[in-house]
């Protein structure tokens, strides 16, 4: 089991897996994968890679199990506060009893981090191509870049998610209504940084989508909307003699309220709301409103108000 994700060269993330650790309880792993140490043995310092190795980032620290160590195989002596780790008749690994707890003779961290898989040099600059890693290694444009393996296994999760983008909302291709008051465009802006003369810190329009007519008016609180929008209903099908059809809006509460549902109802109104982050669902409202605050920002500016 290894703490630190950059120990490992080939890398798989898992999920609802968990580790006993005694009187701990149990930790959670992340992942697993192979791992490359760069052990001494004699003097010398040589490669070992281990197998199904599991990350559990909680623990802190690195721990090698000798019941899983036989069960690969692998041959394990403690003599004299010295071990050693055979693998086929072969001394894999030595290791040094420190305050109870055996340690692998290991090369210096210095030398372990200059060589690295090509994923890793991807991760260590800031998930940056990997053509690009390919050609800093191949013009050894970075000291010490050293490569122990060139081949890119699988696609990089974290690329895939800190690098997603929201795809472009498809246009309405013609999708305009026929009739006045078949569809009507609702959005509330605000809250200004200062109260108009009228003390309102809000404002909210309604346009016609067919004749693109527009009706701002201006509100206290949010809360006002409803009473703003049955005075501009009566007035609208007053003049019109056509009841609305549609009233589209965001999902703000002013808008999604029983008390606004009910009146729906009562005038047979369908009611309809954009999803979660998608203000281009409303787009016709989101940019009347931009420009509204636009138009209003330019007029102080002139004024200098």
């Amino acid at each position: 089991m290894f703490w630190m994700r950059t120990c490992f060269e080939d890398y798989q993330m898992t999920t609802g897996r968990s580790v006993r650790m005694g009187a701990k309880g149990s930790v959670a792993t992340a992942g697993g994968g192979s791992v490359v140490l760069n052990v001494i043995v004699h003097g010398k310092t040589h490669k070992i890679k281990l197998e199904k190795v599991l990350h559990v980032p909680t623990m802190g620290f690195n721990l090698m199990s000798v019941g899983m160590m036989e069960e690969r195989g692998a041959e394990a002596s403690f003599n004299g506060g010295k071990t050693i780790i055979k693998m086929n008749e072969k001394i894999a690994a030595c290791g040094t009893r420190n305050i109870g707890v055996y340690h692998l003779d290991m090369a210096p961290m210095s030398d372990v981090a200059a060589v690295a898989s090509l994923h890793l040099w991807h991760e260590r600059h800031g998930h940056v191509n990997m053509a690009g890693v390919k050609r800093m290694i191949k013009n050894e444009d970075v000291d010490g870049l050293k490569c122990s393996a060139m081949v890119v296994k699988g696609v990089c999760e974290p690329c895939v998610y800190g690098e997603a983008a929201m795809t472009r909302m498809p246009s309405a291709g013609g999708g305009r209504v026929s009739k006045r008051l078949q569809l009507v465009h609702s959005e509330l802006g605000g809250p200004m940084s200062d109260p108009s003369c009228g003390r309102a810190l809000y404002f909210g329009t309604f346009t016609d989508d067919f004749s693109r007519w527009t009706d701002v008016v201006f509100l206290q609180k949010k809360s006002d909307q409803l009473s703003e929008y049955e005075k501009w209903l009566k007035k609208a099908q007053l003049h019109t003699g056509i009841k609305i059809k549609i009233l589209r809006s965001d999902n703000g509460g002013e808008h999604v309220s029983n008390t606004f549902k009910a009146r729906h109802h009562e005038n047979g109104t369908a009611n309809q709301t954009t999803g979660p982050d998608t203000p281009e669902q409303n787009g016709l409202a989101e940019r009347l409103n931009r420009g509204l605050v636009e138009m209003a920002r330019t007029i102080m500016r002139q004024k200098d108000v």
